[in-house]
């Protein structure tokens, strides 16, 4: 298939149109692209394979096969490919009112999305393109079904455990913090919190210190300790028994944690 591009950037206030998109073989150079102030419609770039590079909050992610960037209108880009990872990329601009699913999942604004079903996802994509390359009388209304299916596969791939991802960075955290308290005696997962918050590990614990003061792994562990003082001073269970119910499987490291909380052994409790 020949590298097929179009341009066009506009907003439709109909369900949606696709205004341009395209396939593109990055072989031959390094590509670095830029657009300060982003675009007026939405963007995705779907790597096919190869690898992308994707800044956001500061960082570099890397944009593995099969996944890919959105943006929303007006924010800004910036992603790059290098040329020793010989990497092919689909692209699509659209705009319309059912893009509006999108913000109400509460979809970061720049974001990296891992497609679940990558076969779908690149024939629907493909044929996308044909379609809006042929230019026919129905062409308009094929290619923006094929991208109604892109969407549906998109918000798929986000809610993989209908977990949605959240606007703001004080909204993200309430869910993951949430979500601790009511999962306190669960494995203390990072990266299923940065998940939530469709962030980086990296930045997760960054904006979590920020706002609380310390980092997620001691904040869910005060949660444990104080969960099992309680049911220590008002239960009649024992310390071993106590120790499991709040995620402990080692009575020693148990006591330990807890004596660093409280100043105390478990048993000065009882």
């Amino acid at each position: 298939m020949p590298e097929i591009t179009f341009s066009s950037e506009r907003v439709y206030d109909g369900y949606l149109a696709v205004n341009s998109c395209g396939k593109q073989w990055l072989t031959d150079r390094d590509y670095d692209t830029v657009r300060k102030n982003g675009r007026i419609d939405y963007s995705i770039h779907y790597v096919v394979k190869g690898m992308g590079y994707f800044e956001t909050n500061g960082d570099t992610v890397q944009i593995p096969e099969g996944s890919l960037i959105l943006y929303f209108p007006g924010i800004r880009h910036h992603y790059s490919f290098k040329k020793s990872d010989s990497s092919v990329m689909m692209w699509s601009h659209f705009s319309g009112y059912s893009c509006d699913i999108l913000k109400k999942y509460c979809l970061s604004p720049a974001v990296m999305i891992r497609i679940q079903d990558r076969k779908q996802f690149e024939s629907a994509f493909e044929k996308m393109i044909i379609s809006h390359y042929k230019k026919t009388e129905f062409s308009d209304i094929t290619s923006e079904g094929y991208m109604t299916v892109l969407l549906s596969l998109i918000m798929q791939s986000l809610i993989p455990n209908n977990i949605p991802c959240i606007k703001t960075d004080n909204e993200n955290l309430e869910k993951a913090v949430n979500y601790m308290h009511e999962n306190y005696n669960q494995t203390i997962d990072i990266g299923l919190y940065a998940k939530m918050c469709c962030v980086t590990k990296d930045h997760f614990i960054r904006i979590f210190k920020a706002r609380f003061g310390t980092t997620p792994y001691h904040y869910q562990m005060k949660i444990r300790i104080d969960r099992a003082m309680e049911m220590l001073e008002t239960t009649p269970i024992t310390v071993t028994s106590c120790a499991e119910a709040v995620g402990f499987c080692d009575i020693a490291h148990f006591s330990k944690i807890f004596k660093k909380f409280t100043g105390h052994p478990p048993s000065y409790y009882k």
